[in-house]
C-alpha cells in the first residue's frame, strides 16, 4: 500500500496526492490584467480538478517537500 501524501489546502480541505496520476502547474491570465498560479490534477480514476491561488501554492509546496 502506498504511503499517503497529504496536503492541507486553505479552501478545498485535505488532499491525498498519492492518487494523482498527473500534476501540472501553470500561471493563468485571468481578466486580461490578473495572473493567477494554478494547479491541474488528473486523478487515477480520470477525474480532473483545478486549484488556483493559495490552494495551488499549498500543493506546490507539498510536492517540493517530497521531491
Amino acid at each position: 500500500m502506498p504511503q499517503p501524501i497529504l496536503c492541507q489546502t486553505p479552501t478545498k480541505g485535505l488532499l491525498n496526492l498519492t492518487y494523482a496520476r498527473q500534476i501540472r502547474f501553470r500561471t493563468l491570465n485571468i481578466h486580461q490584467m490578473s495572473w493567477q498560479f494554478a494547479c491541474f490534477i488528473t486523478w487515477n480514476n480520470g477525474d480532473k480538478q483545478t486549484f488556483v491561488g493559495k490552494d495551488a501554492q499549498a500543493i506546490a509546496q507539498t510536492i517540493r517537500k517530497i521531491t
